[in-house]
């Protein structure tokens, strides 16, 4: 019963965004993100326990506060954008979105590459992997499925119209592998904390975090390339799509040359949130792996 009225109030969330003038609900959203930082007491908790590992006191309390609202500005922009793809076109999305560095990705294609995508918890993150579909090819995606079967059924459906094929944890390796021999681009978000045992430790923010190497290793397999990338956003409705230079994975991998890899991504995305951290999901326990005790003071 719960999950039917999670589904109706987010059927009403998406009428009222839908038939709300942009400039409008641009100040809903905004007012909306108030109130959950507000009443968010355990993530903004969270948020600001990260602010302070990551900068110490090289920047005030005020502007940590200030970099944790508009994180919840930026997730609540998210929600709206998850709302509003789900009936755009391509040429609706390159209305709101200018491309840097798209030769990366060009000339991987024209090379006829196997591309893997990784990527970041950042910007206009439910608008980058469709965007990236269906510009330039169809991309296969490991994601976790909604527990509220209604919304999970949309989700699909919107996925699916966008040229996102996606699959669960579970057998994954096998199911990225053809994904890459199909001609499909493997998109990865790789900037949440995981298990030790489950990645390679790497230096983020001057503190080490577990990062996985999935996209090393497989790139390694199948001779792909590596190209990091974060569809930034520079307003509510003006995101520029970066492209970072591609990792040449070497075949003959060792434990070294797969930390030097991870290292390299860790220090793109930390740069690219150093440039503007309030673009940056900073509500997950990252740290979790390495400093546990200082989530629970």
């Amino acid at each position: 019963m719960i999950n039917y009225l999670l589904y109706v109030v987010y059927l009403v969330f998406a009428i009222v965004v839908k038939i709300t003038p942009k400039t409008i609900i641009k100040y809903i959203l905004i007012l909306l993100s108030k109130f959950i930082y507000i009443v968010d007491i355990k993530h903004r908790k969270i948020a600001l326990i990260n602010l302070d590992l990551a900068y110490m006191d090289t920047i005030t309390n005020l502007k940590k506060r200030y970099i944790v609202k508009k994180s919840y500005e930026n997730l609540v922009f998210n929600l709206y954008e998850f709302v509003k793809i789900q009936n755009k076109t391509l040429k609706d999305m390159e209305k709101d979105i200018i491309l840097k560095d798209e030769l990366y990705i060009l000339n991987a294609i024209k090379e006829n590459k196997q591309i893997i995508l990784v990527t970041a918890h950042y910007g206009a993150w439910e608008l980058a992997i469709p965007y990236i579909s269906l510009k330039f090819r169809p991309i296969a995606i490991i994601s976790k499925p909604i527990k509220n079967k209604y919304i999970n059924e949309l989700f699909k459906k919107a996925r699916k119209a966008h040229n996102l094929e996606m699959f669960e944890k579970h057998g994954a390796a096998k199911k990225m592998l053809k994904a890459l021999k199909d001609n499909k681009i493997v998109a990865m978000a790789i900037d949440q904390n995981i298990a030790q045992k489950d990645g390679v430790a790497v230096k983020f923010f001057n503190n080490t975090v577990t990062q996985t190497d999935s996209p090393i290793r497989l790139a390694s397999k199948v001779n792909a390339v590596v190209i990091p990338f974060m569809l930034v956003r520079h307003n509510f409705d003006t995101h520029e799509a970066v492209f970072y230079k591609p990792l040449d994975i070497d075949q003959n991998l060792n434990q070294k040359k797969i930390i030097d890899y991870s290292q390299n991504i860790s220090n793109i995305f930390e740069e690219q949130i150093r440039r503007d951290p309030t673009n940056w999901f900073w509500q997950h326990k990252r740290f979790k792996a390495f400093y546990k005790d200082i989530y629970e003071r």
